[in-house]
């Protein structure tokens, strides 16, 4: 961070915000690579990494001697399945379980990205929240529908035994109730991520602006603090995130909705 004439909004929007790299346009569709882009491939890329090399140390190596990555990759899964993907979604867990887990570690790696030098916190852009949203959502409806099929899935939004004339409300309001879900997903996570970092970004800040003052000393440990907070909450809302979307699921799969 620099002193030369920034300020806090300018650090924010440096560390907070996205630019394009490439700018590219699709019929007049803007898909232009920007650094949020760029982080997410960086993402995707270590992800796949880690986990093929795991996957082919458990293929080729002792099982009664696993490796530390092994061990690590099979805490993670075994949390996801045991603890949000079988409580909530019931006999078909299995066929969610990739998604809990990709959609979990993904979501961690983007929130941890972001505390690294130079690192773009992924989560904290509002559109990137709501594509992981909206893929919830996407796959709640279908694994709905397949479970209970479309007549049965859809007529949940027509309650037995409503008065006609209410009708119309109760309606509206459980069709307005299958998108509320898909939102708190995404602001929850957006916010939760962006106010944690704008605490600690303005914490270092503050060290810079006091250096020799002692509101800048005391400002270390503030930040040391924050930062290791920051770290849990970077679990915590990758955990939220799963946990709510195998619930949805559970609930669409049960007609729970």
């Amino acid at each position: 961070m620099s002193t030369h004439g920034e300020g806090m909004l300018d650090i924010l929007l440096h560390h907070l915000g996205d630019t394009p790299l490439v700018r590219l346009s699709l019929w007049g569709l803007d898909i232009s690579i920007t650094k949020l882009v760029v982080a997410m491939w960086i993402v995707s890329g270590l992800l796949m990494v880690i986990l093929f090399t795991a996957a082919n140390q458990f293929a080729t190596r002792n099982l009664d001697k696993p490796t530390r990555l092994m061990t690590l990759v099979e805490i993670f899964v075994d949390f996801i399945r045991d603890d949000i993907a079988k409580p909530f979604v019931g006999a078909n867990y299995r066929s969610f379980l990739p998604f809990f887990c990709t959609q979990f570690l993904f979501i961690l790696f983007c929130n941890l990205l972001g505390l690294f030098p130079f690192g773009k916190t992924v989560t904290a852009n509002l559109a990137v929240t709501m594509a992981l949203a909206v893929v919830t959502f996407v796959m709640t409806q279908i694994y709905g529908m397949s479970k209970q099929g479309i007549i049965r899935y859809w007529k949940h939004l027509i309650p037995q035994g409503v008065p006609l004339i209410l009708l119309p409300i109760i309606m509206l309001n459980e069709f307005v109730g299958l998108f509320i879900k898909p939102f708190a997903l995404m602001i929850r996570l957006f916010a939760n991520m962006l106010g944690g970092h704008i605490i600690l970004l303005i914490l270092l800040y503050l060290i810079i602006m006091f250096q020799k003052a002692a509101i800048g000393f005391g400002a270390v440990p503030m930040a040391v603090a924050v930062g290791l907070l920051d770290i849990m909450e970077c679990l915590l809302q990758a955990y939220i995130f799963t946990f709510l979307s195998a619930i949805y699921v559970g609930m669409a799969g049960s007609g729970g909705h």
